[in-house]
């Protein structure tokens, strides 16, 4: 494995019940490197994600992010689940934004981004202040910091969901379709703050129908169908010239 690889998935598969939801999944996501994931509905994107995130259990396979093992160890030439401590300890390394924002009603945007910082990090509150005052003027809610998630827009919502994430100091952050909850002119402001991230050499995987934005943002894309990575490769010439048949039939419904 590379000391560039932050993300190396080895054979993924997930069940749930009957449904064979990936299918022996393999990907390696570099350092510095936005990889998007598209495919239609259903073919398994954010069961990928969330296994990433140990927010779901992988059935076989491994999840290594900067070469540790995730969810597992090994001790006498086998593999033991870890404690649940262990696994939460192992999360913290990811930060992970949904597609609804799933704010602290009851806390102002300061609030609910300085809350990991001080509750898991046991950083001061002081400190804590400070940065999320810093990261809420990242995403360009440096003016709302008092504001309440009921009176913020959908957009402003989401930016302080990243906020949040990134309070945590992640080694990658993952966005599961970031923009599907947001009304049409909403999508662009919060597009403009993961291109920033992107600019600034945040590791990040996103799960986007965003085609054009996919286009201008990622340096790593990969089309998914049926729990298999279909294709992957540079996102211009994927787009432009797909070489696998369902991934050309795909690209000629959204483009």
């Amino acid at each position: 494995m590379s000391d560039d690889t932050v993300v190396s998935l080895e054979g993924i598969h997930k069940f749930f019940g009957p449904v064979h939801a990936l299918r022996g999944v393999d990907l390696t996501i570099a350092r510095g490197e936005v990889c998007v994931v598209i495919g239609p509905s259903g073919s398994g994107k954010s069961t990928l994600m969330c296994c990433i995130n140990q927010l779901e259990t992988i059935s076989a396979g491994r999840v290594y992010l900067n070469g540790e093992l995730q969810g597992y160890e090994e001790r006498g030439g086998r593999f033991h689940v870890l404690a649940e401590r262990q696994i939460d300890a192992q999360r913290r390394k990811t930060g992970m934004v949904f597609q609804q924002f799933n704010l602290f009603p009851h806390k102002t945007a300061l609030q609910n981004v300085i809350e990991g910082p001080v509750q898991v990090k046991r950083m001061s509150r002081a400190a804590a202040k400070k940065l999320g005052l810093e990261l809420l003027d990242r995403v360009g809610l440096n003016d709302l910091a008092d504001r309440y998630p009921a009176q913020l827009s959908g957009g402003q919502q989401q930016r302080v969901a990243i906020a949040r994430a990134l309070a945590m100091e992640p080694e990658i952050m993952l966005f599961d379709e970031p923009t599907s909850a947001l009304d049409p002119e909403l999508v662009g402001e919060v597009l403009d703050v993961i291109k920033d991230l992107a600019q600034n050499g945040m590791t990040m995987m996103l799960v986007t129908h965003e085609i054009g934005f996919a286009r201008e943002v990622a340096d790593h894309l990969v089309f998914m169908d049926q729990g298999c990575v279909v294709e992957e490769g540079e996102p211009r010439e994927l787009l432009a010239n797909p070489r696998n048949g369902r991934t050309r039939a795909f690209l000629s419904k959204v483009l």
